[in-house]
């Protein structure tokens, strides 16, 4: 197959990218290597995928019309590119709109124009956001608590009336707190592992009393790589899937299973915080129906896996 990923340098668009070429398909990443997090992290991961022949890289900024002239026809555009995060302050809230609003509406026009018939797309668990329910069903009722939130329930909304005009292909993919190796340093079980390495303080929001789905890269790579078969067997489709792991975990105990592996104390400063939803559990019924997706990765195995990957690449 040939491929297109934006966010090719991000957590899960690396991830994603060399699990395909390892798979011997073609793949053309698409970045702008923003300066959100590390762009070192950034650029080692992209050195590891342009060691492969069959990767090539195309610096981009959505939030620009995307100029890439396509010479044969792309099997499945994966769109993994956004801004993340649900904590910037209000003054850079336009960078919500220009990579989650402006950008996916040019990813939009770009396939439309290139007749490209499958699309795959990151949505967030953050759209369920004060949700009630002990688990979240792609059915529910979504009430998103985040200006970030917000802009991933528009592309879920706009995909659902392009897919229908369009009578293409799209499937949005609800990710349920992914970690990993070259993970994201501003997720909270990266910056815990950081600050207990460094003797530093860390910010414990609501107590560590919020409960999350984690889930390892992995599953998340073996969901997208399903998703991709579904696509191809199926016509005209516009489906939500949640990816998690279905085991949530209180933030303060991921903190305690992160204090025994790196063999340190945390030094906890409490800060409460309106924006965080108090639990995320995905409901995995329609996943595992439709896509055969069963994560495998247990919280500790994984945990030892990144903290693993966390001392090569950092500690030495």
């Amino acid at each position: 197959m040939r491929l297109i990923v934006t966010g090719c340098s991000g957590f899960i668009g690396f991830h994603c990218c060399n699990s395909l070429l390892n798979q011997g398909h073609e793949v053309i990443g698409i970045d702008n290597i923003s300066n959100y997090y590390s762009t070192k992290l950034k650029n080692d991961r992209l050195t590891i995928l342009n060691q492969f022949e069959s990767f090539n890289f195309f610096k981009h900024d959505l939030k620009k019309t995307l100029q890439l002239e396509l010479k044969r026809e792309v099997d499945v555009f994966i769109h993994l590119a956004a801004q993340p995060g649900v904590r910037l302050p209000l003054t850079e809230y336009y960078r919500y709109d220009l990579s989650n609003i402006l950008g996916f509406s040019n990813i939009l026009n770009f396939i439309s124009n290139f007749e490209i018939k499958n699309l795959i797309f990151a949505s967030s668990s953050s759209v369920y956001g004060g949700n009630t329910n002990p688990v979240f069903s792609e059915t529910d009722s979504l009430d998103p608590k985040s200006y970030y939130a917000l802009t991933k329930l528009h592309n879920e909304n706009t995909a659902k009336i392009f897919s229908l005009e369009r009578n293409m292909n799209i499937v949005g993919l609800r990710f349920f707190t992914v970690y990993g190796p070259f993970g994201r340093p501003d997720m909270a079980y990266f910056s815990f592992l950081e600050s207990l390495y460094k003797n530093e303080d860390i910010n414990l929001f609501n107590n560590g009393l919020m409960f999350r789905d984690m889930t390892y890269i992995t599953d998340i790579i073996d969901g997208i790589m399903r998703t991709i078969e579904f696509m191809r067997s199926n016509d005209n489709i516009f489906e939500i899937f949640n990816l998690g792991n279905d085991t949530p975990i209180q933030t303060i105990e991921l903190l305690n299973k992160l204090e025994n592996l790196s063999g340190s104390k945390a030094k906890i400063i409490n800060l409460d915080s309106s924006g965080e939803v108090k639990h995320t559990h995905a409901d995995l019924s329609k996943s595992r129906k439709l896509l055969g997706y069963d994560p495998k990765v247990d919280l500790n195995q994984g945990l030892y896996e990144f903290h693993e990957w966390y001392k090569s690449y950092f500690v030495k």
